[in-house]
């Protein structure tokens, strides 16, 4: 894979994202819920007018600026990063379409669409979407790949 597949991979990623929230939009009421999995997972319409766990609630601007000067960052880190595998080039295609998506939402809505909701050992996580486990997944496959590099790094300057 080549680096120009980061916006490939980024675009399935918008299109994904934007269809689900589609079809959560036009076919559910804002905090009506779907029991899918009775005590553990729920299909439930949130729009979420903050960042995670409702920080920065009716901070839209904000939200906005950070995610298009984020948006800026990655573009450039891409245009300048010379090293690039595949786990990179996945990550970052994730990292970037999650993002768009949610900004996407920020900019056409003033919020952003969540639905997958869950409940896990008695706690109730925050509603979140596609375009955020993009990004988590994203996030944490470059934290992998760092990792890995420095184990790889630390053990060839112990040989």
């Amino acid at each position: 894979m080549k680096k120009h597949h980061i916006y490939k991979i980024s675009v399935v990623i918008v299109i994904l994202d934007q269809l689900f929230k589609f079809l959560v939009r036009t076919n559910m009421n804002v905090l009506e819920s779907h029991f899918l999995i009775p005590h553990f997972f729920n299909l439930t319409y949130v729009q979420n007018e903050g960042a995670a766990w409702g920080m920065f609630r009716n901070a839209t601007i904000f939200l906005i600026f950070i995610s298009v000067v984020a948006f800026f960052c990655l573009l450039s880190f891409i245009r300048d990063e010379k090293q690039w595998n595949l786990p990179k080039i996945i990550s970052f295609g994730f990292i970037l379409g999650g993002l768009l998506g949610n900004l996407i939402d920020r900019i056409f809505y003033h919020y952003v669409i969540d639905y997958l909701d869950f409940r896990i050992l008695g706690y109730h996580f925050p509603v979140f979407n596609f375009a955020d486990i993009t990004i988590v997944v994203g996030v944490f496959i470059i934290a992998i790949e760092i990792i890995r590099s420095e184990v790889h790094e630390y053990r060839s300057r112990k040989k």
